[in-house]
């Protein structure tokens, strides 16, 4: 009876001591997973600011063809009137 018990209380240690080293296992990849999580925020943060500085300069370059566009039909106008009068 006395080496059922210590086989018993053998075999509780043993799990013990394996369930001590994947408590630490978890641990140390929980670690691994936060820091791969901030990982992921910092590179999505700065796709967001990229994001917004890109949708700034699609507005200027809007912009900037309506200024164009509204120049190109005042030159249009102007050399038409031109050519009307040259052509009478």
């Amino acid at each position: 009876m006395a080496e059922s018990i210590e086989s018993r209380m053998d075999f509780i240690i043993d799990q013990q001591a394996q369930f001590a080293v994947d408590i630490q296992l978890l641990k140390e990849r929980q670690a691994e997973t936060r820091e791969m999580i901030h990982q992921l925020v910092d590179v999505t943060m700065s796709l967001a600011r990229h994001a917004e500085e890109t949708d700034r300069r699609l507005g200027e370059l809007a912009e900037a063809g309506t200024h164009t566009e509204r120049r190109l039909d005042a030159l249009i106008d102007t050399v038409d009137k031109l050519v009307r009068r040259n052509g009478s």
